[in-house]
């Protein structure tokens, strides 16, 4: 009993830790966006601009924080079209898919660690079902995971085509897009050998009769990733990802200009693809942190001071939370959706038959 009980407390304190290391890895980045450290006479923390000024002219950049709203929201519907072309034919009704992107919206805010593509794909498979269609979470998932490559691949594309990209202007991200250069190669291998290896590996656990469920999950999450089929379906998937990612850098593009920064229209696809880049890895424990320092890092490369970045960090940032709650909660209500709703049900099979 007493070894129980130090285990437990040990858990605890080890989640405490994490939880401490966690706000104060995000205090600091967060705080990179207001001071910057000095060495001169010392190392210390000097602001970047008058934080009383700073703080009163927030509400003179409202009018562009509207129009960000708008461009932030509209990637539950553009990514439900989007999500149309990666699903198994026949796909699911556009309602279905938009209402599930709402909702993985709504959790990525409200679930520790950004998981809300799990809610995501729980939600498809819910939806599915209730029209007489099975389509298992492993395989919802499969099908989310080509769009995450797709988003990847349309955001490489369009800091390439960008003024501010690593081929012309002033290459800002260079580093960046090495590195997403680099990294689209691996997840393609990677898709393509969960696609390939995935089944085999779930008949050889078959053969020696053990982890039944496992199988099952290789077996969907195989279908998923090759659900999309054909090459044009592939095409035109990427097509709308660059539609859907287009419009929400237009937003950044909005809020570079709403705080004064003249740059062109491209250069919000730098932003955007700061952000992403940052907060990409699901489970990271400084998410806040992360944003602040990549967007007002971003901003500044871009031609920002101190003090507009700063701006862009904390209205994008307040602005996109809002939004995607907004959807998602819209979609709860408009779906009647309770929590119950993606817990298993009594006498519900995990597994077929």
């Amino acid at each position: 009993m007493k070894q129980a009980g130090t285990t437990k407390k040990g858990r605890l304190g080890r989640k405490l830790l994490g939880a401490l290391l966690a706000i104060s890895i995000s205090t600091i980045l967060i705080g990179s966006a207001f001071f910057r450290p000095s060495f001169e006479g010392g190392l210390r923390l000097v602001p970047r601009f008058p934080f009383e000024a700073w703080l009163r002219d927030l509400p003179s950049n409202l009018w562009w924080v509207g129009l960000f709203a708008l461009f932030s929201a509209s990637m539950a519907p553009l990514r439900g079209w989007r999500w149309g072309f990666t699903l198994p034919r026949p796909s699911p009704p556009y309602a279905d898919r938009y209402h599930a992107v709402a909702l993985g919206l709504l959790g990525n805010n409200v679930i520790p660690g950004k998981l809300g593509e799990g809610l995501r794909a729980l939600a498809m498979t819910r939806f599915s079902r209730n029209r007489g269609r099975e389509i298992p979470f492993a395989q919802s998932l499969g099908t989310i995971l080509v769009c995450k490559l797709l988003d990847l691949v349309a955001l490489l594309i369009l800091v390439a085509a960008s003024p501010n990209g690593p081929f012309f202007g002033t290459n800002v991200f260079g580093g960046g897009f090495v590195g997403a250069a680099i990294a689209i190669p691996a997840l393609t291998f990677g898709l393509l050998a969960v696609g390939r290896w995935a089944p085999r590996l779930a008949d050889t656990l078959h053969r020696n009769d053990r982890a039944p469920r496992l199988q099952l999950l290789l077996r969907e999450l195989a279908v998923g990733v090759a659900a999309s089929g054909s090459p044009k379906r592939l095409a035109l998937a990427l097509l709308a990802t660059l539609v859907a990612i287009s419009s929400v850098a237009m937003g950044y593009t909005t809020a570079l200009w709403g705080v004064g920064v003249d740059v062109d229209p491209f250069a919000g696809v730098i932003l955007l693809a700061a952000v992403t880049l940052g907060q990409s890895p699901p489970g990271v424990p400084a998410g806040l942190g992360m944003y602040y320092l990549s967007s007002s890092w971003a901003a500044r490369l871009l031609g920002a001071t101190g003090e507009q970045a700063a701006t862009i960090a904390v209205l994008t940032h307040l602005t996109t939370v809002l939004s995607h709650l907004g959807v998602g909660t819209a979609s709860v209500v408009i779906r009647r959706i309770r929590l119950r709703d993606f817990l298993p049900r009594r006498g519900e099979s995990r597994l077929p038959a």
